[in-house]
């Protein structure tokens, strides 16, 4: 969970106002980051790590400086995150989001990620811990293989990966079977689309 002061001049007072307001993405919130990006390529971290999927896409757009899509990613990030503490509760909703929305606070908030490089990197990679990266692709997988037997492995899909070259892809008709091990030591894309193809399937 990401805490953060945001200081603002209230446009009615003109007084300076500080307020914390909190930020988190969930494993399941990030499950479905994750296979809404399935097919983004991954990319280096600055300090070597392989990231892929959401935090890939992120750190692409970041890079490209491509200020329409950093902007709407920005803007896509913080009203997924953005909620509210019950006690032991962290709590989303429209009209939760929709009153943060309308506030000169987010409005602050926006104008510095925006106008800001270093802010806006620092919130969108800190806001996803690096080990919720792995969790999640862990059930995204999970949920792949689920979608997969439902549909008699005849998922389509937009993009396909070269065969991971540790393991050859089955040549008969029947899914490979992997381990757990395998599966994760594999590309995770290649891995997804046989998966989704029938190709493969976890043990």
């Amino acid at each position: 969970m990401l805490k953060r002061s945001i200081t603002y001049t209230n446009p009615f007072t003109e007084q300076e106002v500080t307020e914390d307001h909190y930020f988190h993405i969930s494993k399941a919130d990030l499950v479905k980051m994750q296979m809404e990006n399935v097919n983004e390529p991954s990319v280096q971290g600055d300090d070597g790590e392989k990231l892929e999927g959401y935090r890939a896409k992120l750190v692409r757009i970041m890079r490209a400086q491509d200020g329409k899509e950093l902007v709407a990613a920005i803007e896509d990030l913080v009203k997924r995150a953005y909620g509210k503490k019950d006690g032991d509760r962290f709590l989303k909703s429209k009209e939760i989001w929709e009153d943060f929305a309308a506030s000169e606070a987010y409005s602050q908030l926006f104008w510095e990620l925006c106008t800001d490089s270093d802010k806006a990197s620092s919130f969108m990679i800190g806001i996803i811990p690096g080990d919720l990266d792995s969790e999640a692709a862990k059930l995204a997988l999970a949920q792949i293989e689920a979608d997969a037997a439902q549909n008699g492995g005849q998922n389509a899909v937009t993009e396909t990966s070269p065969p991971s070259p540790d393991i050859e892809p089955p040549t008969s008709g029947e899914a490979q079977l992997l381990t757990r091990q395998e599966a994760l030591e594999m590309d995770s894309i290649t891995l997804q689309n046989g998966l989704r193809e029938g190709r493969y399937k976890l043990s």
